[in-house]
């Protein structure tokens, strides 16, 4: 079964900050839909989600998470 990683934080790092993604929480969803959707639900309530991460190779980093949350919100 495929799963995809959501990987947030609570409290936001020092600027220029790499997180250790030890101390990041994991949340795993069946579909990149359920994965993007809780996502830009913890973005809108003041998470910081770092990545997500499923089968195929398919990763967004910070970057691209907030720039689809971006999208998300102009539709």
């Amino acid at each position: 079964m495929s799963v995809y990683n959501v990987f947030y934080t609570d409290k936001p790092l020092p600027a220029g900050t790499v997180p250790d993604f030890q101390f990041t929480l994991p949340l795993n969803f069946a579909t990149k839909e359920d994965a993007l959707s809780n996502a830009f639900k913890l973005i809108y309530s003041g998470a910081i989600v770092w990545k997500i991460e499923g089968p195929d190779g398919f990763y967004l980093d910070r970057e691209g998470v907030e720039s689809a949350y971006r999208l998300f919100q102009s539709k």
